[in-house]
């Protein structure tokens, strides 16, 4: 496990290993956002600050990502 910081002052924990092949199961404070994602990115760092600014984008909080590896 793995836990990073959002540019937003809150935590993610993230759950497998992230590359470039894996699947990632996103869960948001707002459960109508929670869904996969496919992975294109190279590590969870980058993965959280993609999917946190989405999230803020939208009125919500990343809360927890997992992958399939």
């Amino acid at each position: 496990m793995a836990t990073i910081k959002t540019t937003f002052g809150y935590s993610v924990d993230c759950y497998g290993e992230c590359n470039e092949y894996s699947t990632i199961s996103a869960c948001f404070d707002d459960e109508l956002f929670d869904g996969c994602v496919d992975g294109s990115y190279k590590n969870w760092r980058e993965a959280v600050t993609d999917l946190s600014e989405y999230a803020h984008s939208n009125g919500t909080e990343l809360a927890e990502l997992e992958s399939d590896s």
